[in-house]
């Protein structure tokens, strides 16, 4: 496999190319195989503290659509937003997000700052 950088007008694409000319191109790639798990104990089921990384989400919760990094929190406790207001940018694949208020009302908890990484699903705000 090689990085490789392709510019196209004034764009430029990092992009991973894997070289063929090493092995012949008509010749199927190997089907992974199937390792068995060693010999032991059954793994247990994670802690609570394993399975909610974050705060459960309540009625009126803010969750992240998906992955990535808060960029900027927009709203403090206590301020009054409107629906569809923006409350957190969220910046995933390279594009800035904002993320909205799905009702109105007043901002209760934040659970996120500037800089913190987050998963779908993850409770950025409460509303009430």
């Amino acid at each position: 496999m090689r990085r490789l950088r392709i510019t196209i007008g004034n764009r430029s694409y990092d992009v991973t190319v894997e070289d063929l000319t090493e092995r012949d191109p008509y010749q199927p790639v190997s089907a992974p195989h199937h390792v068995a798990p060693p010999p032991g104990p059954a793994p247990t089921a994670p802690t609570s503290a394993q399975a909610a990384p974050h705060p459960p989400a309540a009625a009126g919760a803010v969750t992240s659509p998906m992955a990535g990094v808060i960029k900027s929190v927009l709203v403090k406790p206590s301020d009054q937003v409107k629906q569809g207001e923006p409350l957190v940018v969220l910046e995933a694949m390279k594009m800035e997000n904002h993320i909205a208020a799905h009702v109105a009302g007043t901002v209760k908890t934040i659970h996120v700052k500037d800089g913190d990484s987050v998963r779908e699903g993850h409770v950025l705000l409460e509303l009430e």
